[in-house]
C-alpha cells in the first residue's frame, strides 16, 4: 500500500510542478519560451519515467527488466575471486 501511495504522491507532485511551469510560461506570451519549455518538459518527464522504471525494478517488478536480471544484494568481497577471468 505505501509503495503505491508514495508513487501516486510523487506523480501528483510532478503534475503540480508541470502545471505551474506551463501556467507561468503561458503568461509570458513568447513563442520561443513555449518551445523551450516544451522541450525541457519532455526531457524532464522522460527522466522521471526512467527513474520510475528503475525504482519499480528495484522494488521487485522484475518483468520490467526486459530480460536482464540484476541482483542488488550480492556484493563482491575482496577475498573472493571474480566468477570469470578478465580477458
Amino acid at each position: 500500500f505505501w509503495r503505491v501511495a508514495g508513487g501516486l504522491l510523487i506523480l501528483l507532485i510532478c503534475c503540480i510542478n508541470m502545471y505551474f511551469v506551463v501556467a507561468y510560461v503561458m503568461s509570458l506570451h513568447n513563442l520561443g519560451l513555449y518551445v523551450g519549455a516544451a522541450v525541457l518538459s519532455v526531457i524532464y518527464l522522460a527522466f522521471v519515467a526512467y527513474l520510475t522504471w528503475l525504482c519499480l525494478i528495484a522494488l521487485g517488478a522484475s518483468f520490467l527488466a526486459c530480460g536482464n536480471t540484476v541482483s542488488v544484494t550480492r556484493t563482491l568481497h575482496p577475498e573472493q575471486p571474480p566468477s570469470h577471468p578478465p580477458k
